[in-house]
């Protein structure tokens, strides 16, 4: 009897650990903005409102920028930050995780934007943007690299709450190895008002081409077959290394 009761003490002790949650914090992938540590290291983001006239830069180079509605009313776009705010997302659409723990996030209505600074992927990988639906219904992001929109995974996603949480998702593209001036990849609200955690891109190296920011671009050009991008009087080729 007494092998009975310890065998099924190591029956249960299994199945609970097989049913424990596979937990994600988001600093743990969020490599590129990561918007809970952002709030943490610049305090006046707390107080700061975006709209179609006002803008915030974030330290990486990366812009936000609101939008104003069809009827000439601005959206306000802000951090939404509470005293000891941090809740576990479930991520439905996730493969491997089964929640993802979030902090503070960028609250943004349809029509505003985030335009990444400079990047470098060394090689092709993911992008993807961590969001939570705000409200029941379809919330979701489109991701444009050089102007042109591309397909994803998740990029939409249901607002309907589970056990009481609304869901988070994690809507990726696949990013091409290439170096990325600032403003060449945005994430764009099409969908009703989301939050957004954070964005994360596989295979990121140095923060781009040299001395780049946000307002200043380089130039892009194809010679004999190639991307050739000139900067400061240098020019590079897709993966940032410098040519003559």
């Amino acid at each position: 009897m007494k092998k009975f009761f310890l065998f099924a003490a190591a029956v249960a002790t299994a199945m609970t650990m097989n049913a424990e949650a596979n937990v994600v914090v988001l600093n743990d992938v969020a490599n590129y903005i990561d918007f809970q540590a952002l709030s943490v290291s610049n305090p006046d983001m707390v107080s700061t409102t975006i709209t179609s006239t006002t803008t915030y830069e974030l330290p990486n180079g990366s812009v936000l920028k609101g939008f104003q509605k069809s009827d000439g009313s601005e959206a306000e776009n802000k951090w939404n930050v509470k005293e000891g705010y941090n809740t576990t997302l479930p991520t439905p659409s996730w493969d491997g995780v089964d929640s993802l723990t979030v902090g503070t996030m960028f609250r943004a209505a349809s029509g505003a934007s985030i335009e990444l600074g400079a990047f470098q992927a060394g090689e092709a990988g993911k992008l993807t943007v961590y969001y939570q639906p705000n409200g029941d219904g379809e919330r979701g992001v489109e991701i444009s690299v050089y102007g042109e929109v591309k397909e994803g995974t998740n990029l939409t996603g249901s607002g309907v709450k589970i056990d009481g949480v609304r869901p988070g998702y994690a809507g990726f593209i696949e990013l091409p190895a290439g170096t990325y001036d600032a403003g060449d990849v945005v994430i764009k609200l099409v969908t009703n008002t989301s939050n957004i955690f954070g964005v994360s891109i596989e295979k990121i190296g140095a923060q781009g081409i040299e001395n780049t920011t946000a307002s200043a671009k380089a130039v892009k050009r194809i010679v004999n077959g190639q991307m050739i991008i000139e900067k400061n009087g240098k020019f590079y080729n897709a993966l940032g290394t410098e040519v003559r």
